[in-house]
């Protein structure tokens, strides 16, 4: 069982991959790799690797596309950013949605908004090509 904090990063990092409505594998694959990036905020004790990471994927896709997909998903989104503040490194989590999002070589506007979103709520700077 991942701690809330993790199951909240891993989310997000879903949400990247649904934001643009398209599914590419290569996202996947980046999103199964943020496995190695993740240290610098998570636990000691949960260590991830990538079939962790796609056993979570499969068993949350679902769930979480709905939202994306629905009224609610402002209120979800902005509720899952607030829980996340306290976290250090928020830029590691940034870095990582911006390396979802480009993986498919299409960075598109939904991904960069979402992103751009993210880092405003923290009160943090985005880079253009971020």
């Amino acid at each position: 069982m991942l701690s809330t904090k993790l199951h909240d990063v891993l989310s997000l990092f879903a949400v990247t991959i649904f934001a643009d409505k398209r599914v590419f594998a290569k996202e996947i694959e980046t999103f199964m790799r943020a496995a190695k990036r993740m240290n610098v905020i998570q636990k000691d004790d949960e260590h991830l690797s990538e079939a962790k990471l796609l056993y979570w994927f499969d068993v949350h896709k679902d769930s979480i596309r709905q939202v994306v997909k629905s009224s609610e998903f402002e209120p979800w989104l902005y509720s899952l950013l607030e829980r996340l503040k306290p976290v250090k490194n928020k830029n590691v989590i940034l870095n990582i949605m911006a390396d979802i999002a480009k993986s498919d070589s299409d960075f598109h506007v939904s991904e960069k908004a979402l992103i751009v979103l993210t880092a405003n709520y923290w009160g943090l700077r985005v880079s253009a090509a971020a």
